[in-house]
Protein backbone atom coordinates (compact mmCIF):
# COMPACT_ATOMS: atom_id res chain seq x y z
CA UNK A 1 0.00 0.00 0.00
CA UNK A 2 1.25 3.25 -1.06
CA UNK A 3 2.16 6.41 1.72
CA UNK A 4 -0.72 8.11 0.06
CA UNK A 5 -3.08 5.56 0.88
CA UNK A 6 -1.89 4.92 4.26
CA UNK A 7 -2.35 8.63 5.09
CA UNK A 8 -5.61 9.40 3.62
CA UNK A 9 -7.60 7.53 7.00
CA UNK A 10 -5.52 8.80 9.71
CA UNK A 11 -5.73 12.33 7.34
CA UNK A 12 -9.78 12.20 7.48
CA UNK A 13 -9.97 11.07 11.02
CA UNK A 14 -7.73 14.32 12.26
CA UNK A 15 -10.02 16.25 10.44
CA UNK A 16 -12.86 14.69 11.31
CA UNK A 17 -11.10 15.69 15.34
CA UNK A 18 -10.01 18.65 14.66
CA UNK A 19 -13.87 20.22 12.77
CA UNK A 20 -15.04 19.17 16.86
CA UNK A 21 -15.11 22.29 19.36
CA UNK A 22 -15.40 20.80 22.79
CA UNK A 23 -18.07 22.66 24.10
CA UNK A 24 -19.03 19.91 26.31
CA UNK A 25 -22.39 19.16 24.30
CA UNK A 26 -24.64 16.18 26.26
CA UNK A 27 -22.95 12.66 25.61
CA UNK A 28 -25.14 10.56 22.94
CA UNK A 29 -27.72 8.47 24.87
CA UNK A 30 -26.99 5.39 27.09
CA UNK A 31 -23.12 6.41 27.34
CA UNK A 32 -22.12 7.17 30.54
CA UNK A 33 -19.17 10.29 31.35
CA UNK A 34 -16.96 7.81 33.72
CA UNK A 35 -16.88 4.95 31.11
CA UNK A 36 -15.89 6.93 28.28
CA UNK A 37 -12.91 9.03 30.42
CA UNK A 38 -11.79 5.88 31.66
CA UNK A 39 -11.58 4.19 27.99
CA UNK A 40 -9.71 7.41 27.04
CA UNK A 41 -7.83 7.49 29.47
CA UNK A 42 -6.55 3.43 28.71
CA UNK A 43 -5.92 4.93 25.09
CA UNK A 44 -4.03 7.95 26.50
CA UNK A 45 -1.99 5.66 28.80
CA UNK A 46 -1.35 3.00 25.88
CA UNK A 47 -0.02 5.96 23.68
CA UNK A 48 2.48 7.49 26.37
CA UNK A 49 3.89 3.24 26.22
CA UNK A 50 3.88 3.63 22.62
CA UNK A 51 1.45 0.78 22.05
CA UNK A 52 0.85 1.68 18.65
CA UNK A 53 -0.30 -1.82 17.67
CA UNK A 54 -2.56 -2.19 20.80
CA UNK A 55 -3.87 1.40 19.67
CA UNK A 56 -4.74 0.04 16.09
CA UNK A 57 -6.23 -3.42 17.26
CA UNK A 58 -8.90 -1.58 19.36
CA UNK A 59 -10.31 0.63 16.32
CA UNK A 60 -13.18 -0.05 15.17
CA UNK A 61 -13.21 -1.54 11.39
CA UNK A 62 -14.31 1.41 9.79
CA UNK A 63 -11.28 3.28 11.47
CA UNK A 64 -8.56 0.64 10.46
CA UNK A 65 -9.04 0.93 6.63
CA UNK A 66 -6.47 2.16 4.93
CA UNK A 67 -4.62 3.02 8.22
CA UNK A 68 -1.73 1.19 9.32
CA UNK A 69 0.08 0.61 12.44
CA UNK A 70 3.09 2.56 11.51
CA UNK A 71 0.68 5.92 10.25
CA UNK A 72 -0.30 6.24 14.27
CA UNK A 73 3.41 5.66 15.20
CA UNK A 74 4.25 8.33 12.58
CA UNK A 75 1.70 10.73 13.11
CA UNK A 76 1.76 11.12 17.60
CA UNK A 77 5.86 9.75 18.22
CA UNK A 78 7.63 13.25 17.20
CA UNK A 79 5.20 15.33 18.92
CA UNK A 80 5.63 13.02 21.86
CA UNK A 81 9.42 12.75 21.64
CA UNK A 82 9.15 17.00 21.62
CA UNK A 83 6.78 16.98 24.81
CA UNK A 84 8.85 14.85 27.08
CA UNK A 85 7.78 12.26 29.44
CA UNK A 86 4.14 11.77 30.48
CA UNK A 87 3.89 13.27 34.39
CA UNK A 88 -0.17 13.85 35.07
CA UNK A 89 -3.36 14.51 33.65
CA UNK A 90 -4.37 17.89 34.55
CA UNK A 91 -7.99 18.33 33.50
CA UNK A 92 -10.64 15.89 31.20
CA UNK A 93 -14.13 15.99 30.12
CA UNK A 94 -16.44 13.74 27.84
CA UNK A 95 -18.41 15.46 25.34
CA UNK A 96 -21.03 14.33 22.88
CA UNK A 97 -20.56 15.00 18.95
CA UNK A 98 -21.77 14.04 16.02
CA UNK A 99 -20.57 13.44 12.43
CA UNK A 100 -21.65 16.04 9.68
CA UNK A 101 -21.80 13.62 6.87
CA UNK A 102 -23.75 10.32 8.73
CA UNK A 103 -25.47 12.41 11.52
CA UNK A 104 -23.78 9.28 13.66
CA UNK A 105 -23.35 10.26 17.64
CA UNK A 106 -20.28 9.17 19.17
CA UNK A 107 -18.63 10.65 22.66
CA UNK A 108 -15.08 12.61 22.51
CA UNK A 109 -12.91 12.05 25.89
CA UNK A 110 -10.39 14.97 25.98
CA UNK A 111 -7.77 15.22 28.49
CA UNK A 112 -4.96 18.09 28.96
CA UNK A 113 -1.95 16.48 30.39
CA UNK A 114 1.47 18.00 31.53
CA UNK A 115 4.41 16.26 30.10
CA UNK A 116 8.28 16.89 31.04
CA UNK A 117 8.14 20.03 28.25
CA UNK A 118 5.16 20.39 27.12
CA UNK A 119 1.26 20.34 27.66
CA UNK A 120 -0.71 17.41 25.83
CA UNK A 121 -4.25 17.14 24.52
CA UNK A 122 -5.77 14.41 23.93
CA UNK A 123 -8.99 13.50 22.06
CA UNK A 124 -9.90 10.06 21.98
CA UNK A 125 -13.37 9.23 20.03
CA UNK A 126 -15.49 6.55 20.81
CA UNK A 127 -18.76 5.23 19.48
CA UNK A 128 -22.23 4.69 21.18
CA UNK A 129 -20.83 1.03 21.55
CA UNK A 130 -17.24 1.93 22.66
CA UNK A 131 -15.49 1.21 19.90
CA UNK A 132 -12.80 3.61 19.26
CA UNK A 133 -13.05 5.74 16.53
CA UNK A 134 -10.10 7.44 17.01
CA UNK A 135 -7.73 9.68 18.31
CA UNK A 136 -5.62 13.08 17.88
CA UNK A 137 -2.70 14.21 20.16
CA UNK A 138 -1.90 17.93 20.20
CA UNK A 139 0.80 19.80 21.24
CA UNK A 140 -0.68 22.59 23.75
Amino acid sequence: MGKRNVWLPLLALVLLLTGCKVSGNPLPEGMEEEAVLEQGREIVTLVNQEAWQEIYDRLRPASQEGASVEAFQTAVLEKLEKAGAYEKETEAMATGQKLKDTGEEYATAVFYCKHEKKHMMYRVAFSTDMELMGLEVQTK
